[in-house]
């Protein structure tokens, strides 16, 4: 290929687009009425100070979640200053997105097929299949949209690049490449896309090496800043440190599941566990691996470069997710086909000469096919219980999802139902760290804190988790244990220093021992880390009270009740101080009372008649 396909019309690139919107919609009309789910979407988003701040110096100064992506938290924060928390409205973004990328896949298709019509069905695939749903249905996964749409614009523009020869193209691919990797990590394998490019598109199999060593440059950088976030973070799971003979052949286990799925994407999951049978899946991989290797070795040796070419793309968007480095609890994830799926649409489609009449009857049948199976797919992810019923449904034996599902019952106070589910995700891994932390919040919630600080020994035991000391101070607050509580709120601070929740543990601990200057030194930390939280400011301004600093501590009071209108032991407190200063109480205090904080009763009989 040495040429670019003939430019399209802008009214037909519009129609196209308008085709690919209506389809999305469609498929995806469910998602409108779906919420948040509880995996990540806190974190990332709903409980983020840095995105409610729009605080761009964090953007490019932390990370979130394990991952370094400046880009995707800009995309994050613009969603908040928008929407809130309007849950409609932040799906509506992703599947806006997701239709604009299939645009993207339309064009990129059109150049390295030069046919309309296969484009189209690489990009109607590449829209409507089930195994795009996790991303699209997710909210935290926008970041696999985000860096997914500057990566395709990349491939376009070096596209034009080498059949064009215009620098201004490479300079534009460089560019994208940046703010791909900083919107995602995953974007790293963009200069081995490029080699790939320049094996289809150059004569006589050229590749040139030189224009990539920026590329690489940034791909090795950022590299080494996603291991540094990842491991910061507890993501590289060293329960699955397999020997790398193992890791190889879980590699080739996972691209037979991969392929299987694109084939026939039914029984999808958010989680799919290691196989238990170890040998047997070893054996699968170590022979996928052999045949895909005779089979690219034969495909170069014949010149099939498009199928060759979309075989690799394939692989090569996969390798960062093929457990070679191990992280998370699964082997495999829908979320990962976001991108290949392209690569096995461009292979197939470059195995059949053009025939319109049967790539319409394909377009239709494959619309029909994998979009009822979307619409479907879809209702599963309308709330967090949905969903991890749903994982269970297909893995019962899957500790994460009962974890998960246990977490979601105490959050909802089905305290009966969340023990269930905890002690089941305990008992299929006695290892699970995370299951005994949400049991020991279950038994703090339920104030039986004698179990409550044997389950928080056991994952700190396990994995030195710092939100278990956080919650083993909580503990021994309420047990008036003040020194054991200020020295987990402090081994907390060690491996996270702006952690509110311990911030504010020693701050009360000091506070109810009297010493004030201590305690409001640690309250003044947790507002500055969370100056959100009501809760903070009032005990800041009970504070202020015992300290006789009447108007600090009425300043205090007034902001607990601008962050919570509806706050009723603030109205009761700012009354309690307005007796002090000889002010008219009454207000506040009847404020109280209508509020149902029944203390407030008596010192209204006392000040106000």
């Amino acid at each position: 290929m040495n040429t670019l396909p003939k430019k399209l019309p802008l009214q037909t690139l519009l129609l196209y687009s308008a085709f690919f919107g209506l389809l999305v919609f469609i498929i995806y009309s469910k998602l409108f009425s779906a919420g948040f789910i509880s995996w990540d979407d806190g974190d990332v988003l709903l409980h983020n100070k840095d995105v409610h701040r729009f605080d761009i110096k964090a953007f490019f100064t932390s990370y979130y979640v394990g991952n370094y992506a400046p880009i995707t938290m800009i995309g994050f924060a613009i969603d908040w200053f928008l929407f809130k928390g309007n849950a409609m409205l932040h799906h509506g973004i992703s599947v806006l997105l997701h239709i604009v990328n299939a645009v993207l896949v339309f064009q990129l298709c059109r150049y390295l097929l030069n046919n309309n019509l296969k484009a189209l069905i690489c990009a109607v695939v590449f829209c409507v299949h089930p195994l795009q749903v996790e991303t699209v249905a997710w909210v935290s996964a926008k970041n696999n949209i985000m860096y997914s749409f500057f990566f395709l614009l990349g491939l376009i523009f070096y596209t034009r690049y080498l059949i064009e020869h215009q620098k201004k193209y490479y300079v534009f691919t460089l560019l994208l490449f940046l703010i791909s990797v900083l919107s995602k990590p995953s974007a790293i394998c963009f200069p081995l896309c490029l080699f790939l490019l320049d094996y289809l598109i150059l004569e006589k199999n050229k590749i040139t090496f030189i224009n990539k060593i920026p590329f690489f440059v940034l791909a090795l950088i950022l590299g080494i800043a996603t291991i540094y976030t990842r491991t910061e973070d507890k993501f590289i799971n060293e329960s699955h440190a397999y020997a790398i003979h193992e890791r190889i052949g879980y590699a080739g286990y996972a691209l037979v599941q991969y392929l299987y799925k694109f084939i026939a994407p039914i029984e999808l999951s958010v989680i799919y566990p290691y196989p238990q049978h170890k040998l047997l899946a070893l054996s699968l991989g170590y022979a996928c691996l052999v045949l895909l290797g005779i089979i690219l070795y034969k495909l170069f040796r014949l010149g099939k470069k498009q199928f060759l070419f979309g075989i690799l793309f394939f692989i090569v968007n996969l390798l960062l997710v093929l457990q070679f480095i191990p992280f998370g609890e699964v082997l495999t994830a829908d979320r990962y086909m976001y991108l290949p799926i392209i690569g096995l649409c461009i292979s197939i489609l470059s195995l059949f000469k053009t025939n319109e009449q049967k790539f319409k009857i394909a377009l239709v049948v494959l619309f029909l096919l994998f979009g009822l199976l979307t619409f479907f797919r879809v209702n599963v992810w309308r709330d967090s219980a949905a969903l991890y019923s749903d994982i269970l449904k297909k893995y019962p034996h899957s500790f994460v999802a009962l974890n998960s599902l246990g977490a979601q019952y105490m959050l909802n106070k089905n305290y009966d139902l969340a023990m269930r589910y905890l002690n089941a995700a305990i008992n299929e891994n006695k290892a699970y760290y995370k299951g005994y932390y949400n049991r020991g919040l279950l038994y703090a919630q339920t104030n039986r804190y004698k179990d409550a600080l044997s389950d928080f020994d056991k994952a700190i035991a396990l994995k030195n988790y710092y939100k278990a000391y956080v919650a083993r101070a909580n503990v021994f607050y309420e047990l008036k244990q003040y020194d054991k509580a200020i020295k987990d709120a402090q081994q907390a601070l060690i491996e996270d220093t702006n952690n509110n929740k311990a911030n504010f543990v020693i701050a009360t601990c000091y506070d109810e021992t009297n010493q004030l200057p201590q305690a409001l030194s640690f309250y003044n930390k947790a507002i500055s880390i969370t100056p959100d939280n009501p809760l903070y400011y009032l005990r800041r301004g009970i504070l202020y009270g015992k300290m006789q600093q009447y108007s600090s501590c009425l300043s205090d009071f007034d902001k607990a009740i601008l962050i919570d209108p509806q706050y009723p032991e603030t109205y009761y407190w700012r009354g309690v101080v307005k007796v002090n200063l000889k002010q008219n109480p009454c207000e506040d205090l009847k404020k109280a009372i209508d509020l149902g904080f029944s203390p407030a009763q008596q010192a209204f009989q006392t000040y106000c008649h």
